[in-house]
């Protein structure tokens, strides 16, 4: 499924998701955060690393970067898969992935595959942008309950 870039480039909107990113540039700036909204599944997936080549760069991978879930309602294996993928690209390169308010069914999802083993996962965006900005790494993923807080 293509994408249409909207009005602010770091924007791409699907009939069926939203992705958004911000955060600062340069060398003092805190990670990229991907802000996802909506339904990602074999549809929608492939649309968030097309999305990341074409705003952060091709070996975005090699960078810190927090995924706010707090407005995305639906995941599938696809979506487990393509966060494994990133976590194992990153963490060759000493990098972190951090995920932040997962609710629903994603966070019931997280839970059940046991993601937040090896993903930090945390309750808000500021929580984990304060960790990769401390320079607390490797980061041990907090306790996660699978009911939100």
């Amino acid at each position: 499924m293509a994408g249409r870039l909207a009005d602010n480039a770091h924007e791409v909107v699907t009939r069926k998701a939203c992705l958004r990113l911000s955060g600062r540039r340069g060398p003092s700036a805190g990670p990229p955060i991907l802000e996802l909204e909506g339904e990602f599944d074999l549809d929608t997936v492939p649309e968030i690393d097309r999305f990341l080549r074409r705003s952060l760069g091709p070996l975005y991978h090699r960078d810190h970067l927090v995924i706010d879930l707090a407005t995305t309602t639906f995941v599938d294996s696809s979506f487990i898969a393509f966060l494994v993928r990133v976590l194992g690209e990153q963490r060759t390169a000493h990098k972190e992935l951090m995920l932040a308010r997962p609710v629903g069914q994603v966070r019931r999802v997280l839970g059940l595959v046991g993601l937040p083993n090896m993903v930090p996962v945390f309750e808000s965006v500021e929580d984990a942008v304060e960790m990769l900005v401390s320079g607390r790494l490797p980061v041990i993923p907090p306790a996660f309950s699978v009911v939100s807080p």
